[in-house]
C-alpha cells in the first residue's frame, strides 16, 4: 500500500496489472474486488465510481457503486442525494479532477454524513464520445502530511484508472441493454438512429425551430439539417413529420416529460 507520508511511487507493475485487468473485466463482482484493491494500494478511505444514461432525453438513470455502508446507501436513495450531488453536479462541467475542499459550497451531506468532518475528497470526471459522462470518488486522511504533492503525483494515474473502471462498468451494462431498433419491411434490416439524430427528432417534434436546436445541442444549423435529413432517409421517408411518427411508432423517441431520475446503487 501507498503512505502518502512517505511520499511512496506507484508500483509500475501493480498499475499495469491493473489497466489490463479492467480491459478484461467479465463480471461486476471481479470489477468491484479491483476498485477496492485499488483503494487499498493507494492508501483511500473509501472509493465510489458511476456514471449517468439519459433515458428518452428527459430523465436520467444513475449507476454508482460504492463500499459505503448500506445505511448510508440507503440514506442516499431515499433523500435522493443523487440530484443534489455538488461532487456530480461540478464533474459534469469540468474535465479535471477537482478536491472537495476547494469547493465554495458542500452539500449539507456531503460534509456532514459522509465526510463526517474528519475526511476530504476527491472527485476525477470522464467524458468521453456520445456525450459520455462518468465520475470517480475517493476520500483520505486531510491531516496526512504531503497531501497536496501526493495528490498532484497520483492525479495521472487516478485520471486513467477512472476511465478504465467506469468503461468497464459501463461496458457491463451496456450488455443487459438493448439499443432501439425499428424495422424497415421494405429494406428487411434493422434501422438504427445516432443519439444526434434521435435528439434533432425530439426537439423538432417539440416544436423546436432548426435554429433553437442548433443552439441547445451546441452544434451549427446545417448539422442538424443533416442530422435531420439522414433521420428520414434511414426511416425511408419524406417529410420531418413523418420521421417523427416513424420514429415514435418505432419506440426509437420517446417524448414522455419526465423530471424524475432513476438511481442503481451497489
Amino acid at each position: 500500500m501507498i503512505d502518502p507520508i512517505k511520499n511512496d511511487r506507484v508500483p509500475t507493475k501493480w498499475f499495469n496489472s491493473v489497466i489490463k485487468s479492467l480491459s478484461t473485466i467479465e463480471s461486476s463482482a471481479q470489477l468491484i474486488e479491483l476498485v477496492i484493491d485499488i483503494k487499498q494500494q493507494l492508501g483511500f478511505n473509501s472509493i465510489a465510481y458511476g456514471f449517468v444514461i439519459p433515458n428518452n432525453f428527459r430523465s436520467e438513470d444513475f449507476y454508482i457503486y460504492s463500499d459505503d455502508s448500506p445505511e448510508w446507501k440507503q440514506i442516499y436513495i431515499q433523500k435522493e442525494y443523487w440530484k443534489i450531488d455538488t461532487r456530480i453536479i461540478v464533474a459534469r462541467k469540468q474535465i479535471v479532477p477537482f478536491r472537495w475542499s476547494d469547493f465554495p459550497y458542500l452539500a449539507d451531506f456531503i460534509s456532514s454524513d459522509l465526510m463526517m468532518g474528519t475526511w476530504d475528497g476527491m472527485t476525477v470526471p470522464v467524458h468521453g464520445p456520445n456525450h459520455f459522462f462518468g465520475f470517480l470518488h475517493f476520500t483520505y486522511y486531510v491531516e496526512k502530511k504531503k497531501i497536496a504533492s501526493w495528490l498532484q503525483y497520483i492525479q495521472p494515474f487516478i485520471v486513467c484508472l477512472a476511465q478504465h473502471i467506469t468503461e468497464a462498468k459501463f461496458g457491463l451494462i451496456r450488455k443487459g441493454l438493448l439499443s432501439p431498433l425499428l424495422y424497415n419491411s421494405s429494406k428487411t434490416i434493422p434501422v438504427v438512429l445516432s443519439g444526434q439524430q434521435r435528439k434533432c427528432l425530439v426537439w423538432v417534434a417539440e416544436g423546436k425551430s432548426t435554429e433553437e436546436i442548433a443552439l441547445i445541442l451546441g452544434i451549427s444549423v446545417s448539422t442538424v439539417n443533416k442530422h435531420l435529413d439522414s433521420a428520414s432517409k434511414l426511416l425511408n421517408t419524406n417529410s420531418r413529420a413523418h420521421a417523427i411518427a416513424k420514429a415514435i411508432d418505432g419506440k426509437l423517441i420517446g417524448l414522455e416529460y419526465k423530471k424524475n431520475s432513476n438511481i442503481f446503487y451497489f
